[in-house]
């Protein structure tokens, strides 16, 4: 498991990588609006999981998340810079695959599944409905596979669709995460897998708060 110390350094090199890049190219490749600052600075914003992140990019380089400046995580800002760094701009395909499929992705597919499939069965496996209502609430639009299949657009050039079939009697509940094969031109593999990760411990959030509300309401 990685240390704060890796992620500290991962993020360091991507700003420091992201200083030194032509910013409006960059936002135009990767979806997102650009404006330069009276004080010579760039300003970048875009949506991730449907809330809207800013960058000031200047000597020092500020991600902050919705209108009042929320602090976000470090993974999350590592996935974002790595989005913006490797954004080349590319429209999706329409032609799909699973994580499998993804250069590289072979090597973390075991992980992968573990980090994704594994908790979105135990929370979703027998309840379709609830993971449709916690997709709708992160902004998913319906998918006509499975028994409740969601396209979630992650960030604006990245969409991820999740899949669940509910199973029978003989039959145990299956899931899949697949992606439009431009995402390759994106982000990594492994950026890939903890996007993804992101994703499923958002639905099962919000599939917690729903409980909590109802439990609030019953008291």
């Amino acid at each position: 498991m990685p240390r704060i110390e890796d992620y500290q350094e991962a993020l360091r090199l991507a700003e420091d990588a992201l200083k030194c890049a032509t910013i409006s190219d960059v936002a135009k490749r990767a979806g997102a609006d650009f404006a330069l600052l009276e004080n010579g600075a760039a300003a970048l914003r875009l949506s991730f999981f449907t809330e809207p992140v800013c960058f000031r990019i200047g000597k020092t380089l500020v991600i902050e998340k919705g209108q009042a400046g929320t602090e976000i995580p470090i993974q999350e800002k590592i996935i974002l810079c790595h989005y913006l760094l490797h954004a080349t701009g590319n429209p999706p395909t329409g032609t799909i695959i699973t994580f499998r499929q993804i250069p590289d992705g072979h090597f973390y597919d075991e992980a992968f599944q573990r980090r994704t499939r594994d908790p979105f069965l135990s929370r979703f496996g027998s309840n379709p409905d609830l993971f449709r209502t916690c997709a709708w609430s992160l902004g998913a639009t319906p998918v006509a596979m499975g028994d409740a299949g969601m396209a979630f657009q992650v960030l604006p050039r990245i969409s991820i669709q999740l899949i669940l079939w509910k199973g029978d009697e003989e039959l145990s509940p299956q899931a899949t995460l697949l992606f439009d094969n431009t995402i390759q031109h994106y982000l990594p593999a492994e950026d890939i897998a903890v996007l993804s990760g992101m994703l499923v411990f958002r639905l099962i959030g919000s599939a917690h708060a729903m409980k909590a509300n109802r439990n609030s309401t019953k008291g």
